[in-house]
């Protein structure tokens, strides 16, 4: 018996939508799959029945599923195996981020000497590429106010790097410093996509990269489309001309990423040029309530509406902002995961590591930075946090004293703790250093147990039974207006809000005071 034939008792547990989604021989394909609808199941199945597929037995190519985020590709590895079994993924088959590809498609210009890196040790003896990819530049030192700048650039198939200066002052990582690395092979993943960006500009090593993928893969899976931007759509379009069956699982209302330049608007254009035939995804299994079913009919509908109203002690199990300084606003009864987007600096790599021993003893969570927090500290034991964990209490319980005095006692033992398994020097305190862990202190002392607060970009995926969500007043007048798929605003404000299966609230800030705050147990203020 064939796997994909013992595997139909599962197949038959799908619906209607899922089924033909997953199962149909459209060689290439788009599935829109909207909040609770089943989309990480779909895309499962579908790699296990390309993978499985009877007709290519003896293709040594791979099937390939990528996305974005190591998270995704984790969640959708772990349900791969679970419905397939290990020998879903046996190599070549593989999950994988999209950087992943684009490491390979370079790698492979560089084999056939397509682009050629400045300095040759970035190439072995054997004819092979030797890059150090990083995911930032952090883990060679932290960031400085400064206008350095570089650029890359490829004249013919020679690759070269420079200093410049960019119009503004910012926290960057200076070229003086990077520069020297990029010409021994050392780069980040965005380094590696702009290099792919150049070299694509040539008809020659863009027809290697439409020969590399046909040889190499036979489908792709392709999650959270239109989180896209240009090289992804040029990849994904290449694939589709070197015949690799290609499918696209996405929703045009869950865009989020136009800070790393999707472009969601033109996924309808790929899909018309390529001629990829839709599938949809409409019935949501998430909404175990009436009142959320509705909610979320009436936003994609792009009807106005206001979120309803509770009790002030009203208990939810998560509140979500659209950024992280509006969740630290809301006072001890929220915990974020993260003080905001990590830049890169020493101490507020520390102050991750602290936060994280609080998040793991409360909720059981990582931080959300944690890793780009050991590496801004060039730690690479990722099992650091865990033995450190008696000194980082011992912060912790200066910090419940209270005060500013306590705030910076704490401060200045925790250098201590992160000089035990950091080299770099922290500098001596004050309100900027100290800050986040005055922050940190309020829902310490908070005298019940806070909730976690995530802004809508970690939120997504994610789901929970009640959802509390703080609005500005810009964010509060969109949602009463109704919403528009095509605003960058809109979309945050509709994944924040599907994200419950029962109920969605808006909280304000609480005005108690910490010693008259609700007790264990109870959540944030909602609005009244």
């Amino acid at each position: 018996m064939s796997k994909a034939l013992s595997h139909a008792g599962v197949i038959d547990d799908l619906t209607t939508e899922q089924r033909l989604a997953a199962a149909t021989s459209q060689t290439n394909l788009f599935i829109e799959a909207g909040p609770g609808t089943g989309k990480t199941t779909v895309s499962a199945q579908r790699f296990g029945v390309q993978r499985f597929a009877a007709a290519h037995r003896q293709d040594a190519r791979a099937v390939v599923a990528a996305s974005f985020t190591r998270a995704a590709t984790y969640n959708l590895r772990r349900r791969v195996q679970r419905l397939w079994g290990p020998a879903a993924l046996t190599w070549p088959h593989r999950i994988v981020t999209l950087d992943a590809i684009m490491c390979d498609l370079l790698h492979d210009l560089m084999r056939q000497q397509l682009v050629v890196w400045p300095d040759a040790s970035a190439v072995w003896p054997d004819g092979d590429v030797a890059l150090d990819v990083r995911d930032s530049w952090a883990s060679t030192g932290g960031t400085v106010w400064t206008k350095s700048v570089y650029e890359s650039s490829l004249v013919g198939r020679q690759l070269s790097f420079r200093e410049t200066f960019a119009s503004d002052s910012a926290a960057r990582f200076p070229a003086v410093r990077v520069v020297p690395l990029l010409r021994q092979g050392v780069c980040t993943h965005q380094d590696v996509r702009d290099i792919l960006a150049l070299a694509l500009q040539d008809p020659t090593s863009a027809a290697r990269v439409r020969q590399r993928l046909s040889s190499t893969m036979r489908a792709l899976i392709v999650d959270e489309v239109f989180d896209a931007n240009d090289l992804d759509i040029a990849i994904i379009e290449a694939a589709i001309t070197a015949g690799v069956a290609v499918t696209l699982v996405g929703d045009p209302w869950q865009a989020l990423y136009l800070f790393r330049g999707a472009r969601p608007q033109a996924i309808p254009e790929l899909l018309a040029r390529a001629g990829v035939g839709t599938r949809k995804l409409t019935k949501s299994f998430r909404w175990r309530s009436g009142e959320q079913h509705d909610l979320a009919t009436h936003l994609r509908a792009g009807q106005g509406l206001v979120l309803p109203t509770g009790s002030s002690d009203l208990d939810v199990d998560v509140v979500l902002a659209l950024r992280w300084a509006e969740l630290w606003n809301l006072g001890g009864g929220v915990l974020p995961l993260a003080f905001h987007a990590f830049k890169g600096g020493y101490e507020e790599a520390a102050a991750t590591l602290l936060l994280n021993h609080v998040t793991r003893n409360v909720f059981a969570l990582d931080a959300t930075y944690l890793n780009d927090a050991l590496t801004a500290l060039n730690v690479q034991d990722r099992d650091v946090p865990r033995a450190l964990e008696p000194a980082l209490q011992n912060v912790v319980e200066i910090l419940r004293a209270d005060g500013k005095d306590a705030v910076k006692s704490a401060y200045l033992k925790l250098v201590q703790v992160v000089g035990r398994v950091s080299a770099r020097e922290l500098r001596p305190p004050n309100h900027h250093h100290t800050k986040r862990l005055a922050q940190l202190q309020e829902r310490l002392v908070f005298p019940g147990r806070p909730v976690p607060g995530l802004t809508t970009h970690q939120a997504k995926g994610g789901e929970w039974e009640v959802v509390g969500l703080r609005l500005k007043d810009d964010e509060r007048k969109a949602l009463a207006a109704g919403l528009d798929s095509a605003d960058d605003l809109h979309r945050k404000i509709y994944v924040a809000c599907t994200r419950a299966r029962e109920r969605t609230v808006e909280i304000e800030p609480d005005p108690t005071p910490a010693s008259q705050a609700p007790k264990r147990g109870q959540g944030p203020r909602s609005r009244t």
